[in-house]
């Protein structure tokens, strides 16, 4: 256990250098502070996770996220390991109101001796939209009936204490009943780790939490409701608990019984009207026309709306032909090749699977499940053979629209020499309002006229970063910088997750300089919050006061005050009024635009930064000094820096403040506006 002193809790659990109000989805375009706040950590016991946190999802009205991890010193102090044996961290829910941490389910159980595995625990979190239903899988008893030692199926509601019933309810349970699965015994056997039924995280629960999509393991099983252990392995189910259904997914197109091939993510829409998954044995399962590869090994992306009862076609979300286009005749072939175009050839040049498997490849669905986002290796037909390397797209599945007119191509590989260009895009998750997505890749350069870059650009190719994808003003931007403005010092994991109007994103990093102080060489949980720009009132600028002389500011009680000043000297002061004891960063930007290949591209460049800790509510100053050689060299030419700079304090109790100032860096003269951002 790391015990941690109080007066770092404010470096390692509260700083996010810049808060955020959240927006609506209609906002214009998306803007994100500096670093984050984590939720990998105790506000309680003043600790930061003593061990890697892998995943996080966070609930669709933003306030919840549920976190996989590995750290043993989240618990409460009232809550002992068993007897002889310890657990390994588990899956929490976060409050980002309140910094509470609540355990939901324990993780894996050892033994004390020689840490052998005893029963794996809670793993694979989905959260409902306001945060008061969790699914997971583990194969730990959770209700009495569950007596199969093979991993289940279960949501937590987190409205009840974990030892009062009701707290948990088994998912993967026969149609009609809460009686559990049983699954045909293994030749070798797995005690406390049989496979059973899974859960895909982030992805597997409805938004009010009444249905959760499961799929079976490579194991024959009794589900839905068979009299014996004869339903083939790798199916695909959907649970509502309302009445108490299981109702099995994958289907033959011909005859309706079990296809298998769930052996993908699959994930269910907020509404719970739809699901989509990466599952193989796609032609016995869902059209395609003549020409077209019956190899049963190739992984496509599948979409069925349940909401249309047990006889609802399976449909391809993409594909290299187009059995949706309604000019298509079904008895000509489709002649191999990905520049021959028609009605029966669709948007790709390929298979989803294209050049590269997507069976670890989650499709990502809207709330009402019509609009999807996928990540494939194939071209966008026609175009000669591209990489091997994933980009994204988008569909719409309305009907009436076919794979052509529906799918945007938006991104697309590059020189594969060139890893800005040609990183492949690594996680995805969307909106429920399909507007927002949220990205994972290396990669800081997107060819195509489909997304314009706003902001700043990765400085050093190499790490993984976390985008924000606008679909309505077609933009992509990175979500999450350090704490002072600099890139991420670590990967971001390809598994993100974003809130239903898109206003706050969750991710997993080994990045340690998102927020300060991080020093437990492990990957962490974060949030960003979306923001808004702060708009610019100007006042009268005071004259330029020289080197020693500050203006004098009165501190409101309750509010951060900023006033700046231009030095002739190049520097500028900031006159800050801080009302208690906290942490401060100020950071000045300015953007830049260029013109390359005849396009505007626009940059975001940080010309200084300072920090300070106030220790009680008062006055103080914060110097910026430019830098870079590139802002001294202008400084030196006679010419003038203007710049916002944000400045950014997190009281000793967590409440965030922050204001903006404009400010100009000029070695002979200088001037400065102000403008007020308000709470934030």
């Amino acid at each position: 256990m790391i015990s941690l002193p109080s007066a770092r809790l404010l470096a390692l659990v509260v700083v996010a250098a810049a808060g955020a109000t959240a927006l609506s989805e209609t906002a214009a375009e998306a803007y994100y502070g500096l670093g984050a706040q984590i939720v990998s950590a105790s506000f309680a016991r003043l600790e930061q996770g003593d061990d890697s946190t892998t995943y996080a999802t966070i609930s669709g009205n933003g306030r919840y996220v549920a976190i996989q991890t590995r750290a043993r010193n989240l618990f409460d102090d009232s809550d002992s390991d068993p007897l002889g044996s310890y657990r390994v961290g588990g899956i929490f829910r976060f409050d980002m109101e309140t910094k509470a941490l609540e355990r939901v389910a324990d993780g894996d159980l050892r033994g004390d001796v020689d840490g052998a595995l005893i029963t794996r625990g809670a793993q694979n979190p989905s959260i409902s939209v306001d945060g008061s239903t969790i699914a997971f899988s583990t194969a730990a008893q959770l209700v009495p009936a569950d007596t199969n030692d093979s991993i289940d199926v279960y949501i937590r509601n987190m409205n009840i204490a974990p030892s009062a019933p009701g707290a948990y309810e088994l998912i993967s349970a026969r149609d009609g009943s809460d009686q559990p699965a049983s699954y045909a015994p293994r030749v070798t056997p797995m005690p406390g780790r049989n496979p059973g039924t899974d859960v895909s995280r982030g992805i597997a629960i409805s938004g009010d939490g009444s249905r959760v999509i499961f799929r079976t393991a490579d194991v024959f099983t009794d589900l839905p409701s068979s009299a014996g252990l004869d339903t083939p392995e790798y199916q695909l189910f959907v649970r509502d608990r309302a009445a108490h259904s299981t109702t099995l997914v994958t289907r033959l197109s011909s005859g309706g019984g079990p296809a298998g091939g769930a052996i993908g993510p699959a994930g269910i829409s907020s509404d719970g009207s739809t699901v989509a998954w990466t599952g193989q044995n796609g032609p016995a399962q869902t059209r395609l026309l003549l020409g077209e590869s019956l190899d049963t090994s190739l992984s496509y992306y599948l979409w069925q709306r349940i909401d249309d009862g047990p006889t609802s076609p399976t449909r391809r979300i993409t594909g290299l032909a187009d059995p949706d286009d309604p000019a298509c005749d079904p008895s000509l072939a489709l002649i191999t090749g990905p520049l021959v175009t028609g009605s029966c050839y669709g948007p790709l040049t390929d298979t989803e699977q294209g050049r590269s498997d997507i069976l670890n490849l989650a499709p990502a669905l809207s709330g009402d499940g019509k609009r999807v986002a996928f990540i494939t290796a194939a071209g966008l037909r026609p175009t000669a053979v591209t990489g091997s390397l994933a980009d994204l797209f988008v569909t719409d599945m309305s009907v009436g629209v076919s794979r052509k007119v529906g799918t945007l191509e938006l991104t697309r590989e590059g020189d594969p020499n060139d890893q800005g260009t040609s990183s492949p895009i690594d996680g995805l998750s969307m909106s429920s309002g399909g507007r927002w997505l949220a990205v994972a890749s290396a990669r800081t350069t997107y060819l195509l006229p489909a997304l314009r870059f706003i902001g700043a650009r990765r400085s050093v190719v190499g790490s993984r970063d976390l985008y924000v994808v606008d679909l309505d003003g077609l933009t992509v931007q990175r979500a999450a910088l350090g704490r002072t403005g600099t890139d991420l010092n670590g990967d971001v994991a390809s598994s993100v997750s974003i809130s239903a109007n898109g206003d706050r994103l969750a991710f997993t990093s080994t990045a340690t300089n998102l927020i300060a102080g991080d020093a437990n060489d492990r990957s962490d949980a974060f949030v960003v919050t979306r923001q808004a720009e702060p708009s610019e009132s100007i006042v009268v600028p005071p004259p330029d006061l020289g080197p020693s002389e500050v203006p004098d500011v009165t501190p409101p009680p309750t509010r951060l005050s900023v006033r700046a000043t231009g030095r002739s000297d190049g520097t500028v002061v900031l006159a800050v009024a801080v009302p208690s004891s906290g942490g401060l960063a100020a950071v000045a930007r300015r953007s830049t635009v260029k013109v390359v290949a005849g396009r505007k591209r626009t940059s975001i460049v940080t010309i200084a930064s300072a920090t300070a800790k106030p220790r009680r509510a008062g006055r103080l100053t914060l110097t910026l000094r430019p830098a870079s050689q590139s802002s001294k060299r202008l400084l030196r030419s006679g010419k003038a820096i203007s710049a916002k700079a944000v400045v950014s304090f997190i009281s000793s109790q967590g409440k965030r403040l922050s204001r903006t100032v404009t400010v100009v860096f000029r070695v002979k003269a200088a001037k400065a506006t102000a403008s007020w951002a308000g709470w934030r």
